[in-house]
Order: C-alpha cells, then structure tokens, then sequence
C-alpha cells in the first residue's frame, strides 16, 4: 500500500473518530467508543514490546493496573491531579518494567521463558492487590470520589468529554509509537526481532533494547490504567490485572497487526463492539464464552494469519 493511500484512509478514520460524538450517538456508544480507545492504546503499547521486538508479554495488564492504582491513589489521598498521578503511574510501571526485565533479560530468557516469566509476575501483582484491602481496596475494588462538578484538575467530565480524552490518550500513544519505530532504536528492536543471535553478531546490545522497549510498553500502558479509572471511576484487580484483560490487549494487537502502530486500533474497532455485542446477545447460563472465543480466534490468527489484517491487507496489495 502507498504512502498517499495509507495516509488518505488514517485521515478519513481520524476524522470519523472526531465527528462521532457530534453526532448525539447515545451514551452507551459513547461507553463503547471509549472502550475502543482504552484497548486500542493497550494494544498500541503492547505492540511496542511484542510487536516491534518480539517480546510476547502475556502479563501486560498488571501494568495497566499500576497506572490505575498509581493515579488514583495519589488522587485519594495526596489530592494530586490525575493528570499528574498519570505520570506517577507510568514511573511506577516504569520502574517495575525494570525490575522484571532486567534479570530476565540479563539470564537470556527468551520466547516462551518469557512470556511465562510475565504470566507469573502478573499473577503475582494481581494477588498483592487483593491481598491489600486496606490499601487497593482487595478485591471490592476502589470507588473514585465523584466531584459534583466537573473541572479539569479532577478529569472528570461525562461521557462525551470522556470520549474525546480516550481519543487524545490513544493518539499520544499511536504518535509515540510511531516515532519510536521509526527511531534508531526502532530499527534495533526490529533488527532484535528479526534475528537476535545476527543483531548479538553485528554489535547491538539487544539487552538494553530490549529492556527500553518493555519499559516504554510498560509506560504507555499505564496511561491506559489511569484513562480507566477516570472514565469508570471504579475498578478491581479483576477488571484491570487478570491474564483474561492481558490475552484480550494482545488479541487486540495481534488481529489487527502487531508489528504496525495501528495494528491494535484497528483490532479494537472489530473486536469490542463484538465483545460488547456477544456479551449482551449470550445468555446468562453462556457467560463467559466471549473469552472462549478469543483464545480461538487468536490460535487460529497465529496459525493462518501470522500478519494480523493489516499485514494480510498489505501482501494483497502487493500482490
């Protein structure tokens, strides 16, 4: 696909993003709207470490659950801004981006090492916050104080304000990974992916490039935590740390193409408005056979469909 084709159809797509709410969708689709954006930037921040170095992450929601925390924490009980507990979020998801990866990556754990290494972490974070009511709430969750009125210290606004705050935090995320795959260490990361024993050869220290890359996947996912907490102003470690919301931002990625910044966003248009179809259209005694589809659907992209959509779009047009 040409460069002026490509740019032509993410023009026309960011131009429907904008104008949807203009439209006096009703409140749920605007619930829905920012669900989309919530897995689109996951899935944009995953891609980072997954799709850009090949680092399969399957514990990526516990860094979505450190910016939920970390902001709303700091909110509760510092009476700090949101929009300045986000940047709390992501240094704490940061710094335990490091702590995780660095003797992972210092002991050559790779491929399916780990991905398992995440899943245990993540398990492990997922336990701490229930384990700690007094703090994280356990597992009843955390209640964000309603203001009664909506000012931009609080980010509390209403759904349609929601939505355009969902859209300029994907937006942030979709620019930062671009510009991070288009960078020098861009091109290491791919080169990691690609043949890491060749990069090893060639000169590149795939550790400290991989340990970036994770550390940026970390950061942007936490903004995605803190976008969560503001707009539901409730959340659980269910809802935000367990290995189902880690499988759903990778299917997000991966089925729309995870080595493409927008790969995820175009899984998250697809992919939650179905969710949220199936998971009114199933009855009661079905719960939770939505998530069984996923782990299908994303057996059966990795099987016939490495490339996700985006890439099948493009060898096509090649062709």
């Amino acid at each position: 696909m040409n460069k002026r084709v490509r740019n032509g159809v993410l023009g026309v797509m960011l131009l429907a993003f904008i104008g949807f709410p203009l439209v006096n969708p009703g409140q749920y689709a605007l619930q829905v709207g920012v669900m989309v954006f919530y897995f689109a930037l996951s899935g944009t921040a995953w891609t980072v470490a997954g799709g850009f170095t090949g680092l399969f992450s399957l514990g990526q929601a516990a860094f979505v659950g450190m910016g939920a925390y970390g902001s709303t924490l700091l909110f509760m009980h510092a009476g700090l801004s949101p929009w300045f507990g986000i940047f709390g979020g992501m240094v704490a998801a940061g710094l335990l981006a490091i702590l995780i990866g660095y003797p992972v990556f210092r002991f050559g754990l790779r491929d399916d090492h780990f991905a398992l290494v995440t899943i245990a972490f993540g398990y492990v974070l997922y336990e701490v916050a229930n384990g700690l009511p007094g703090l994280t709430g356990g597992s009843q969750g955390l209640s964000l104080p309603l203001i009664s009125k909506s000012t931009v210290w609080s980010m509390q606004y209403g759904p349609r304000s929601d939505y355009f705050l969902a859209l300029c935090l994907w937006a942030v995320a979709v620019v930062t990974a671009v510009m991070v795959g288009r960078s020098r260490i861009g091109l290491l990361m791919k080169a990691v992916r690609d043949d890491e024993p060749a990069a090893v050869r060639i000169g590149v220290e795939t550790r400290r490039v991989k340990l970036i890359a994770f550390v940026v996947s970390a950061g942007l996912s936490a903004m995605a935590g803190t976008l969560y907490a503001q707009t539901y102003l409730f959340f659980d470690p269910s809802s935000l740390m367990s290995i189902s919301v880690s499988v759903q931002i990778v299917l997000m990625a991966v089925f729309g193409g995870m080595t493409s910044p927008f790969g995820a966003t175009l899984g998250a248009l697809i992919l939650v408005p179905l969710d949220q179809w199936l998971a009114n259209a199933l009855p009661q005694s079905l719960a939770g056979l939505n998530f069984v589809l996923y782990g299908l659907v994303l057996i059966l992209l990795m099987r016939y469909m490495p490339k996700g959509l985006l890439g099948f779009v493009k060898d096509r047009w090649a062709r």
